[in-house]
């Protein structure tokens, strides 16, 4: 069948799917089934429309219930239906999909399948329908190696073994990777692209955490061979966070040989999420060195175009200390320790503290409504710019004040957004009335041996904000979580030392105000004298 022809089957298709009472993606599925499993126990050449339609009854409702239409509704997606070869049907599958549910990029796809070598004899590849088309091709290239293509749904499993039931090296199982026992073979690769984000039931398994990723990845490791890899797509999260991510980590590096980290391409799976990602390859035995890379899209992605081309950016080689040195797993901040600001300040000899050690950090307060004669000021992002926070414009709420008493800001107190496209940073000064943060700053409270000015100056710096993008979590919103900046290295000299930077920064300013203010006020005076001489 050509490529139109195959088109205008699967809209075929789907127009048809909009006949039922009952339209949607599981519907469609069934109707699916209902078709292939009635091919499938039909004579060879019977069109009878009777016989057909009597042949699904029998063969189907047992699984998927009654049909929701009349035999000359089915006979037509029947006919339309049957006419699809197998990857026809996949690309139907796919459309159905309709960015509800996560699909795998064919980049994405080209990527895992490079790790099919000579050693690789047996490959498993969860919730396969994710994949699309680009399986094919991996499957008829690797003759000699066995598939085990899974699916979650009972129903997508019995479609999947119609359309594979050619390829003699391919296996489709049910199964549900989320939960322990999910098959009892090991396989020399496992590549896999788990449910981001959400939570499970897993009650009687011992899963370090209850998120789907990371049961997912601590589940999958099981089933590799003495020599085997997984390569499993993972949310930026476990790089980073704390509880149950920090003890997968831990436990990973304990019992697992970590091969390779690497970032991939902000967006890479729109429009289903815009979560950031990283690609993991982990095997049996110590981790040793780890190569670290970071992906970037050939092309620009958003919700109409996606990832085509994964393009290596940047690449790197840690040995085993420098990667246990790591904060979490953090491709970014591995890369931007690559920085030469970022360098410099890591070669220096000046004493450096966590942040968490000289300094409280907490999140503004969300907002909900407003009042012009409220007693307690609001400083939002747009309030803060380079000459500092400007006060006379903040948002006013009424509120007693115990109640935002955990918010009130302290003079000396640092702001750094937590949310938009650009970091701002200011230092609080004190105010008549009450002052807070809303919901999109952090803010850094320091302790007795470090003044807010002197971080302000060293988180606007070069290396300081390279640190700080390092932070940043998301895609079309960036976000430092609070949390995050208690892990940040800031240097901290003498008290002495820092006022002496302070001083200078504050005296250049003021010279550089005054200079300004005399430049206008005498370019002003040249422009009137010019205009009193035009007429």
């Amino acid at each position: 069948m050509t490529e139109v022809a195959m088109n205008k089957k699967i809209w075929e298709l789907a127009d048809l799917e909009h006949e039922f009472e009952k339209n949607g993606y599981h519907i469609a599925i069934d109707n699916l089934y209902r078709a292939l499993k009635t091919k499938e126990a039909l004579a060879p050449g019977e069109n009878n429309p009777e016989t057909i339609y009597k042949t699904m009854l029998k063969v189907t409702e047992p699984v998927v219930g009654r049909f929701p239409g009349d035999a000359e509704l089915f006979n037509r997606l029947y006919n339309a239906a049957i006419e699809l070869d197998a990857q026809g049907l996949v690309f139907y599958m796919t459309k159905l999909r309709d960015n509800r549910e996560m699909f795998v990029p064919e980049a994405l796809c080209k990527n895992f399948m490079e790790h099919i070598n000579d050693n690789v004899h047996s490959v498993l590849i969860p919730e396969c329908d994710q994949f699309g088309t680009a399986l094919f091709e991996a499957i008829e290239n690797n003759p000699a190696v066995r598939f085990a293509l899974s699916s979650r749904l009972v129903v997508k499993a019995e479609i999947l073994k119609c359309i594979y039931s050619e390829y003699k090296n391919v296996e489709i199982i049910s199964a549900d990777i989320y939960s322990y026992g999910f098959t009892n073979e090991k396989f020399d690769l496992i590549a896999s692209v788990p449910i981001f984000g959400g939570r499970m039931l897993v009650e009687g398994e011992d899963f370090i955490s209850k998120e789907p990723a990371m049961i997912a990845v601590q589940n999958l490791l099981y089933h590799i061979n003495m020599d085997g890899e997984l390569v499993i797509v993972l949310p930026a999260k476990v790089t980073f966070a704390g509880g149950s991510a920090a003890s997968l980590r831990d436990y990973i590096e304990n019992n697992y040989k970590i091969k390779e980290i690497a970032a991939m391409p902000a967006g890479l799976f729109l429009p289903c999420t815009a979560i950031n990602t990283y690609l993991f390859t982990i095997g049996n035995g110590i981790t040793e060195d780890v190569v670290v890379k970071e992906y970037k899209s050939d092309k620009p992605i958003d919700r109409k175009n996606t990832c085509q081309n994964l393009v290596l950016n940047r690449e790197d080689l840690l040995f085993y200390d420098e990667f246990a040195e790591l904060s979490g797993w953090s491709v970014d901040i591995i890369f931007s320790e690559q920085d030469d600001d970022v360098k410099a300040y890591n070669s220096s000899s000046v004493k450096k503290f966590n942040l968490g050690d000289v300094a409280t950090v907490f999140r503004g307060k969300a907002i909900n409504t407003k009042s012009d004669k409220g007693n307690v000021g609001v400083i939002n992002i747009s309030d803060i710019s380079d000459m500092g926070i400007g006060y006379e414009k903040i948002d006013r709420i009424e509120e007693e004040e115990r109640k935002v008493a955990r918010y009130a800001l302290e003079p000396g107190d640092v702001l750094v957004t937590s949310r938009g496209t650009t970091i701002k940073t200011a230092v609080f000064e004190a105010q008549t009335m009450t002052c807070i943060p809303s919901a999109n700053i952090n803010v850094i409270r320091p302790k007795e041996m470090l003044r807010g000015a002197f971080l302000k100056l060293f988180l606007e710096s070069p290396a300081g904000m390279s640190l700080l993008k390092s932070l940043q979590r998301g895609t079309t919103v960036v976000n430092i979580n609070y949390k995050d900046l208690l892990d940040l290295e800031v240097p901290v000299p003498s008290i002495a030392e820092q006022d002496e930077v302070i001083n200078e920064y504050y005296t250049g300013l003021k010279f550089y105000k005054e200079t300004i203010a005399a430049a206008e006020e005498g370019w002003h005076g040249v422009q009137a004298s010019v205009q009193s001489k035009l007429y």
